[in-house]
């Protein structure tokens, strides 16, 4: 096969293009790699395109009640190339002085739950009273988890009220 085409077997009769994202620059190419950016996910076969992770999730709102928080958003405009978008959702506590945050912990429920949410709402209970949290909501695919590029998120901070 020569360049921008593959044969992924030696039972193929006839050699393929590249899928869209993908190249393969020397001859006799069994597999086509994927542009910088680009990825394919292990459950890929070989002729899929590349894809990349989606954008952040738009239009974030939260409604808060004491000590649990709805959060809502609409799905990313991007999504990636790929129809296995998820969301996952972090939670961090910060102290009144502007910007030491840390994770909330395991003492903090979500329905239905934190990651591979494929609604876009959650409920988080059980938050402390009268402190300051920052929700990222993240969305994801089959690829975010390769990608060495910046996490893409929405974020809202909350401060709770009395128990």
């Amino acid at each position: 096969c020569g360049r921008g085409f593959y044969k992924s077997s030696s039972q193929d009769l006839q050699c393929s293009r590249c899928p869209t994202h993908s190249f393969s620059d020397k001859e006799g190419s069994s597999r086509c790699d994927c542009e910088d950016g680009y990825y394919r996910a292990p459950s890929d076969p070989p002729y899929v395109a590349c894809t990349r992770p989606p954008s952040a999730p738009q239009n974030l709102i939260f409604n808060i009640n004491q000590t649990t928080v709805s959060l809502e958003w609409s799905p990313p405009a991007d999504n990636g190339g790929r129809n296995d978008v998820t969301y996952r959702i972090l939670c961090k506590r910060c102290s009144w002085e502007q910007g030491e945050c840390v994770p909330c912990g395991s003492n903090i429920g979500y329905m239905p739950q934190q990651t591979g949410l494929e609604d876009n709402y959650v409920t988080v209970m059980d938050l402390l009273a009268h402190a300051n949290y920052t929700f990222e909501v993240e969305a994801v695919n089959g690829v975010s988890d390769l990608s060495r590029s910046q996490r893409l998120f929405a974020a809202v901070s909350i401060t709770t009220g009395q128990a």
